[in-house]
């Protein structure tokens, strides 16, 4: 059945989550999606692309925009103009891994559509719907859209969902996304842990959680991370610091209500802010305190992290801290940190910082981003965090817990969110984190609206780059939204779909084995999927999912 409807003025198409609808783009650009299938309870996106051709003495249509069948959210996918799409020494976007690589409007913000699901799009010119829904009883669902003119149908496109009689596991991959909870106080100009402020906060872990993010950073102290050497980010600092007579005592109150509300939202993993600074553990964090009587920062950029008064007070404040994290009952799912990204050059300073810690925190608990395999291999830390194009080292050696990165440096074939890249690319990544048995995944910016050194508050809507620093798409990938409420993007959207996709993968891996799960993702792919070397295509992950949840099928009905 041809998806696509040809009106007098009006071009639409059905597409799945994995199409990025460029304003120039027309309709027949992209596959047409006709039939899709889920598990009970894992969330379904997919799209509408409508383009209105333009004639003569017509102001600028409404249009409606309606499903039947199944219940779902619309949302209107905006364009951003990506200020920096990637660097130029990218070497993948020869190879189709980019939908463009020039400045430019792209499709990312996802606008809930107003009451009646109205739509005004600019005449020849694509526009996109998105829609959203989650459907917990397995069936058949003849499922249509339907585009209407002021009540006259234009367009009606019909889908056909089948939803797997199997619920979608709970999610096993621990998830953090960076929780720059000082960004939410400049954006929403609002005091740090004020009220307002904790409202946003929650509004923000909520959203997170709902899209696959389980860990959140928790800032016992401002983090050590993007901040330009010498100068400061705003205080976040959740543990209270009195020194009287040399002595230290701490307050965690602000900590205890930080942990509350996370739970609340969902939260499962507390990720404990960095001990020692970014690239080296040269310095110790930003630290406040109450010192006779007076504020005062009593630790940043000019107090070495590694010797001196710091470490004498990590001696007095780890105990204390862990002690609390038991009594809360989440010791077992804290992960912290020594320093961001130490390379092989800082390998002795950071195994300095890590005996300064290890009296007192769990060895197998301890994780950083890192590249270099040297850090395992001489039992200096535990729990290695690589970067996904430096990660084969670290799949030969027998490591526990395993994790994985990306960030701005992993722009070479790998997978990866930027905005510029085609969803497939973000996509693939839970694909290569089941096949390598991949317990956690990290990424740096959930919502970091600041430039690069955080010296500045940007507009996010502007500005995906930290003011073309990164390539766009690397510095969040949820915007800030009206009254505190955060706007999802596709890449965020999709990005879950990956978190379901090995959730998925397990539940299948539960009842044929794990080889055949495996046999079947290189099979289709033609070759052995790695994190560098997979298909370059949506299709690729449509016909998996496909062939995933058939099997599941096919093994539940015995």
């Amino acid at each position: 059945m041809n998806n696509s409807t040809n009106g007098p003025y009006v071009d639409a198409r059905l597409v799945s989550s994995l199409e990025k609808g460029l304003v120039n783009g027309r309709t027949e650009d992209y596959p047409a999606l006709t039939q899709i299938s889920v598990l009970k309870g894992e969330r379904l996106n997919f799209q509408l692309f409508l383009r209105v051709a333009p004639y003569e003495n017509r102001r600028r249509r409404l249009f409606n925009v309606e499903t039947s069948g199944i219940d779902t959210a619309a949302y209107e996918v905006r364009q951003v103009y990506a200020d920096y799409p990637c660097f130029n020494v990218d070497r993948s976007r020869e190879d189709g891994l980019y939908i463009d690589s020039t400045t430019g409007l792209y499709p990312d913000v996802l606008e809930p559509l107003d009451d009646g699901s109205r739509l005004r799009p600019l005449e020849d010119t694509l526009t996109a719907v998105w829609f959203e829904t989650e459907i917990s009883q397995a069936g058949e669902y003849a499922v249509t859209v339907t585009v209407k003119e002021e009540g006259e149908t234009v367009a009606q496109l019909p889908l056909s969902v089948t939803v797997i009689d199997a619920q979608l596991p709970e999610q096993s991959l621990i998830c953090t996304q960076w929780f720059h909870n000082d960004c939410l106080a400049s954006y929403y100009n609002v005091p740090v842990f004020s009220e307002e402020h904790w409202r946003i906060i929650g509004n923000y872990m909520r959203f997170a959680v709902r899209h696959g993010i389980n860990c959140i950073l928790t800032p016992i102290f401002t983090p050590p991370l993007d901040t330009e050497i010498g100068s400061e980010r705003p205080t976040v600092q959740l543990v209270g610091v009195t020194r009287t007579a040399g002595k230290y005592c701490f307050d965690f109150t602000l900590l205890k209500r930080y942990l509350d509300l996370a739970k609340s939202c969902g939260v499962r993993y507390y990720e404990i802010s960095h001990l020692f600074s970014q690239w080296g553990a040269e310095f110790a964090p930003k630290v406040v305190a109450v010192v006779d009587g007076t504020l005062q920062r009593i630790f940043g950029w000019d107090t070495p992290g590694t010797e001196g008064e710091y470490p004498r007070f990590l001696k007095a404040f780890l105990p204390e801290l862990t002690d609390f994290l038991r009594r809360e009952g989440v010791m077992e799912r804290c992960r912290f940190h020594v320093s961001d990204e130490p390379g092989e050059q800082h390998l002795e300073r950071y195994l300095k910082a890590k005996q300064i810690v290890a009296p007192y925190l769990p060895e197998e608990a301890v994780m950083d981003a890192m590249s270099s395999v040297e850090f395992y291999r001489r039992g200096i830390i535990r729990t290695p965090v690589p970067s996904s194009n430096h990660i084969e080292p670290f799949l030969e050696e027998d490591i526990k817990e395993r994790w994985t990165y990306y960030c701005c440096s992993q722009f070479d074939k790998v997978a990866n969110r930027f905005i510029a890249y085609p969803a497939f690319r973000n996509r693939i990544l839970g694909v290569q984190l089941y096949k390598y048995r991949i317990d956690g995944f990290l990424q740096w910016g959930y919502n970091f609206y600041y430039s690069m050194g955080s010296r500045r508050l940007i507009n996010p809507y502007l500005s995906q780059s930290g003011e073309r620093q990164v390539p766009s798409g690397d510095t969040f990938s949820v915007y800030p939204g009206a009254a505190g409420q955060p706007v999802a993007s596709t890449r965020l959207a999709v990005f879950h779909e990956a978190v379901q996709d090995i959730d998925a993968l397990k539940l299948c891996e539960s009842l044929v084995g794990r080889d055949k799960v495996v046999a079947l993702i290189d099979s289709l792919a033609g070759r052995p999927v790695t994190f560098a070397d997979y298909p370059k295509s949506a299709d690729y992950l449509l016909r998996l999912r496909a062939e995933v949840n058939a099997l599941i099928a096919k093994a539940i009905a015995g």
